[in-house]
Order: structure tokens, then sequence, then C-alpha cells
């Protein structure tokens, strides 16, 4: 079964962050453009354990909000998640950078690799990861 991770960031997760995230992550896995260069794919061999959608810009304060209220947010390891993101928070002022990391369930570890890698764009981009219905980091 498929799950999306979202990456929500200050700063853009441009291809070369991203390039690096995988290199992180997992340096045995390549990647290949797809859909006229709007996604990312993760190549295990000839499967595809991981869909990454290019990066979209919100310019709204509180937008993030509004579409994600009641979502799980997950802060990555040694970082807390930002005010905006709690309860009492109000929604960023600044505009951020939206990433949707999708494990395609075509393999059994897609989701602890989609785990992994948005965590690691959310390190490197100042974000967090809203996690899937049932998952916890």
């Amino acid at each position: 079964m498929s799950a999306r991770w979202v990456v929500v960031s200050t700063g853009e997760p441009d291809r070369r962050t991203v390039v690096q995230a995988l290199a992180e992550t997992m340096p045995e896995k390549s990647m290949r453009e797809a859909a006229a260069g709007q996604v990312l794919e993760i190549l295990d061999g000839d499967n595809v354990p991981l869909v990454l959608e290019l990066p979209r810009l919100i310019r709204l304060p509180g937008e993030v909000l509004r579409l994600l209220s009641g979502a799980d947010v997950s802060a990555p390891a040694g970082s807390a998640v930002p005010e905006f993101f709690t309860a009492e928070g109000t929604g960023s002022a600044a505009p951020l950078w939206w990433l949707e990391v999708h494990a395609t369930g075509g393999m059994p570890d897609g989701g602890r690799l989609a785990d992994a890698l948005s965590h690691t764009l959310a390190r490197l981009t100042g974000g967090v990861v809203l996690l899937p219905d049932g998952v916890r980091s």
C-alpha cells in the first residue's frame, strides 16, 4: 500500500539537496525524472520504492495549518517542531516549501526509506515531516 510523507521547510529542497539527502540515506539507490520532469523516482534496480513530487512554494501565511490541521508533525533528530506547527501556532508568516515523498508500496521497506529520506530532507532544509496516518517516526 502506498503512503505519503510531506516535508514542509523554510529552505527550498532543490535537486542538489534531494541528491545530497539520497546519498546520505540510501547511497546504493539512483533516481530518474518522470512525468515530464515533475517527479523524481528513486530506483532500486527495476523497482521504484519512492516517488518525489517537485517542491511547491506556499506563499500564504497560515495556509499549511489550514491544509494540514491535525497532521502528525515530526522534526528531524535534534530539532524541535517550529512553534507555528503547534496547537497554539498560527501558521508561518514566511513562505514555506512543500515536497511530497510517496512510498509506492512496491517494496517492503518503502515506508522506512520514505521516512528516512523525508527526515533528512527536513534537516537539510530547515523543515519538518508530516507523517502519513498511522505512522510514527
